[in-house]
């Protein structure tokens, strides 16, 4: 979170689409997804951010104020009205962010997702999101469906529906996801396959 929390004083993403796996040592039946997460420095330390975040997930919505040590670990958070600090603070701290550490996997893997072999720019253009310009280069697959190898794990992963847009805001030399959509299958090496057709958009950001 820590190089999220130092570039944006504030952001806001939603994410939403439905997964699912047969096969290997585990089945489960299609499963839906729809968020919208946002957070806001409220003030920076020497050695703390104190974060408000709020989550909406379907007809739920609940706030919490963190506070962050500049190291990543939770220092404490108060929800509803509750302060709560040691491990439990840690634990929940790391799931409070969860739509958020998955914009920064996005984030890690703008490289392998805009490599030549398989993509392609369309072209770029200057946006806003929420109150901050931003240069966006969308990227399309060369082909459909793409199949990748993970070099590392041997998971075979096929798309057959692929947007990307990287976005670096004025004022930032940080690229960041700023929307993708990825439908397709995963394979992995035990014999089980997970489906997926997922969506994530960053519709405001405010630089720090």
């Amino acid at each position: 979170m820590i190089p999220l929390l130092s570039t944006y004083s504030a952001m806001t993403i939603q994410g939403n689409g439905t997964s699912s796996s047969t096969g290997g040592t585990t089945t489960s039946s299609p499963q839906s997804f729809n968020y919208t997460q946002s957070y806001s420095t409220v003030y920076v330390s020497s050695t703390t951010y104190k974060i408000s975040i709020t989550t909406s997930e379907g007809a739920q919505s609940f706030s919490s104020t963190i506070w962050i040590l500049k190291n990543g670990s939770t220092l404490a958070i108060n929800e509803a009205g509750t302060n709560l600090t040691g491990s439990i603070a840690r634990q929940i701290g790391a799931s409070a962010f969860f739509g958020f550490t998955l914009q920064i996997q996005a984030d890690s893997q703008i490289a392998q997702y805009t490599a030549t072999n398989f993509f392609h720019s369309i072209g770029t253009s200057t946006v806003s999101i929420g109150p901050t310009q931003v240069s966006v280069n969308t990227y399309v697959a060369n082909s459909l469906p793409v199949t990748t190898t993970d070099c590392v794990t041997g998971d075979i992963t096929t798309l057959t529906a692929f947007s990307l847009s990287v976005g670096t805001p004025h004022g930032s030399s940080l690229p960041l996801v700023t929307h993708e959509h990825f439908a397709g299958s995963t394979k992995d090496t035990n014999g089980q396959t997970s489906t997926f057709d997922e969506v994530l958009a960053v519709t405001s950001i405010t630089l720090a």
